[in-house]
């Protein structure tokens, strides 16, 4: 059974495939805030009994001090109910669920785990779920009904790859590795999504293992927009993700400057390196000295 662990929001969620249990020690090694153990995607037809024995018997044995989510496949999917039937031995942090197509989703996934959880009397919402809200064109066309807080939802995480096939091409990046617009659009939609929740805004995986570089980029122009975490497809892209996700020294002592400015709030509005600073920004600053200080320990 899993330890307990920090109520620290993960900055890092690193996917493993459920069928390597080989890596399942390594990943929590990684440094990685949560993992995704995952029985969708990642994990051929063949394999997917041997996944889910694999990860419940590492569940009901691992003592990890981070959270393990487990992916399962849709809620269309005829894998789907054959999925859960490892919550009988092993209880995981939560659920990630692939291929929602809006809020609805959601709702009826939380019905079932709330059954479950009444059934072998466990407290109400003990299992989170994380939508992966973007992967079909219905999602994109449901996720505007994102618009409020669930109890169980924890997450909304945002992806461009299934998507990609949802649409019938090959990737929604262009020659220079840039998102395409149907992939930016998912991008804004899920970050909206998830702020109209009061959710943890999940970056989607950034696929080229190489590429340190671009994947720090990335990750950094995409916390500038509002994203508070981002998921990883290897460990050693967990560092880098983290590195970029801490606000610059100039951000916080920007933050610092307006809450002094506007002593905490004391004060309606005052002027910080030439612009004029008011509510707003102090809900910014204080929330980035959140962020600094949460992730500097």
């Amino acid at each position: 059974m899993l330890a307990a662990h920090s109520v620290k929001p993960p900055r890092s969620y690193l996917f493993v495939p459920g069928n390597r249990p080989e890596r399942f020690a390594k990943a929590v090694a990684s440094g990685a805030d949560a993992l995704i153990l995952d029985l969708e995607d990642s994990v051929p037809s063949a394999d997917k009994a041997v996944a889910r024995k694999a990860v419940a018997d590492w569940l009901v044995m691992a003592q990890t001090a981070i959270p393990v989510f487990v992916r399962v496949n849709a809620l269309t999917s005829p894998l789907h109910g054959e999925d859960l039937q490892f919550l009988q031995s092993a209880l995981p942090a939560g659920l990630v669920l692939p291929k929602c197509e809006g809020i609805d989703d959601v709702v009826a996934f939380s019905k079932v785990l709330s059954d479950f959880e009444a059934r072998h009397e466990l407290p109400p919402n003990s299992l989170s779920i994380i939508a992966i809200a973007t992967e079909t064109a219905r999602g994109m066309q449901r996720i505007h009904t994102f618009d409020r807080p669930l109890p169980r939802l924890s997450g909304i995480l945002w992806g461009a790859e299934d998507l990609a096939a949802s649409l019938g091409v090959r990737s929604l990046r262009d020659g220079q590795g840039q998102y395409k617009s149907p992939a930016l659009r998912a991008r804004d939609a899920a970050l909206f999504a998830s702020h109209a929740c009061g959710v943890t805004a999940i970056d989607a995986v950034y696929t080229g293992l190489d590429d340190a570089m671009s994947l720090d980029r990335e990750t950094r122009d995409h916390v500038a927009l509002g994203f508070t975490a981002k998921a990883a497809i290897h460990p050693a892209q967990i560092p880098v993700i983290h590195q970029a996700l801490m606000p610059s020294e100039d951000d916080a002592a920007w933050a610092r400057e307006v809450i002094a400015e506007l002593q905490d709030g004391a004060r309606s509005s005052g002027r910080v390196r030439g612009a004029m600073v008011d509510q707003p920004h102090l809900n910014a600053a204080r929330r980035i000295l959140m962020f600094s200080s949460a992730r500097s320990t």
